[in-house]
């Protein structure tokens, strides 16, 4: 489910910056609860955290988090199912703008199903902190 709702592979800078971000990001709208929680968790490194509600409060954390970058591509790479959860582990190739600096990490998000809608998800920077979110050791 979550494959049909996250690309597998785009420029999320890019994509917020279309004239139709919704569209461009989340490929079935159906799969997703109308209350969706979203969370950026905040992480021991110093970024921030971030909640919001719906398709709309998605968008909104995903903006808020890329003002910096030019160019932001994730890449998903495994999917672990955990109950209700599904752990996506994704690699990052991101580059400023300010300095054009380049990076490259390793986060993941903890997506909650529950009566076959996505009802909530997490997203972290650190792949541990995903894990131990699900369950997973």
């Amino acid at each position: 489910m979550i494959r049909r709702i996250f690309p597998a592979e785009s420029d999320l800078a890019e994509v917020m910056r279309s004239d139709d971000p919704i569209g461009a990001f989340v490929a079935d709208r159906d799969a997703i609860a109308a209350d969706l929680e979203v969370s950026f968790a905040a992480s021991q490194a110093g970024a921030a955290g971030f909640s919001g509600r719906g398709i709309e409060g998605l968008i909104e954390g995903w903006r808020d988090w890329l003002i910096p970058w030019e160019s932001y591509v994730i890449t998903v790479e495994e999917f672990i199912e955990a109950g209700e959860n599904v752990v996506m582990l994704a690699r990052i190739r991101g580059r400023t703008s300010r300095d054009g600096v380049e990076l490259e990490h390793k986060p993941a998000a903890v997506w909650t199903v529950t009566e076959g809608k996505v009802s909530a998800v997490t997203f972290f920077l650190q792949r541990e902190e995903a894990l131990a979110f699900a369950g997973i050791e």
